[in-house]
């Protein structure tokens, strides 16, 4: 049965990073935010092919559009071919991956790519001017409880508790639904990589192509992301550690302390280390 693989995670946790390196696979295509082709034609929509700067023309992504995007990925594979077993959905949002539950045509497969708290913090500092208040009110929807530190706390606090909110609702997703789900962390993509992509590729039920993470050798249809460019250009991956700059000593050991954090990494059995989280300790 061909298989549609989600990722799932919060933005910036490297979520095209991994589909890339999956999407190198012989037997598994690369497609992307795919959630963004229902908007085509819209003040919203964006390009959904960086390599052919656009979807009409794709290979891999053309024929869709908003009336036929319930059936996207039988599009797809029709596209791609049969030599191709499944496809890598970048959506990340559980809005999307809820549409397509009972399409009994799949098997479904999810991943929960989880990035230190401390790197998320740092990248959202980046928004705050933009970014606080939405945070505040979301906060204090999903902890009604705690009103006094979702509306006057800490930015750092509330940052954290955004971190919580997005991977806590995935794991209640996940188990609500009882998903078949493998959890991996961005720095065991970076520090352990054939380990780590060795034990997902099996877990698809394949096994590693030596050479498929360095994804810059491959063709990629589907969504990109502006900042890898520098690494198609160096062909060198690059770990994003500026958190451990960016951040004070207190504010770093705050966010290693604090017991909401404590607890959720122990759901997912990954451990924080001094320069990210691990599954290998």
């Amino acid at each position: 049965m061909k298989k549609i693989i989600y990722i799932m995670s919060s933005n910036f946790s490297g979520s095209h990073f991994l589909s890339l390196m999956l999407g190198s696979h012989s037997r598994f295509q690369h497609i992307g935010e795919i959630k963004w082709l229902r908007k085509i034609g819209t003040d919203s929509a964006r390009p959904l092919c960086g390599f052919c700067q656009g979807h009409e023309r794709c290979p891999v992504l053309s024929g869709i559009s908003p009336e036929n995007v319930d059936n996207v990925y039988e599009l797809i594979f029709s596209n791609v071919g049969p030599d191709i077993d499944g496809l890598i959905d970048t959506s990340k949002k559980i809005f999307w991956a809820e549409k397509f539950l009972t399409d009994q045509r799949y098997e479904k497969k999810f991943i929960h790519l989880v990035r230190d708290p401390r790197a998320l913090v740092r990248r959202w500092f980046l928004d705050e001017n933009r970014s606080i208040i939405r945070e505040r009110l979301k906060l204090v929807r999903h902890s009604g409880r705690n009103l006094r530190k979702a509306l006057l706390g800490d930015i750092l606090d509330i940052y954290v508790g955004k971190w919580l909110r997005q991977n806590q609702t995935i794991i209640d997703f996940i188990a609500k639904n009882q998903l078949d789900v493998y959890n991996v962390t961005y720095h065991d993509l970076v520090k352990h990589e054939e380990q780590a992509l060795t034990n997902l590729i099996e877990w698809l039920g394949c096994s590693y192509e030596p050479g498929q993470a360095d994804y810059w050798n491959f063709i990629h249809h589907g969504s990109t992301k502006s900042e890898y460019e520098w690494v198609n250009q160096k062909k060198i991956k690059h770990f994003d550690c500026r958190w451990k700059e960016f951040l004070s000593e207190d504010q770093k050991q705050r966010v290693v302390s604090n017991d909401g954090v404590k607890n959720l990494l122990q759901q997912l059995g990954v451990a924080m280390v001094d320069d990210g989280l691990t599954k290998y300790v």
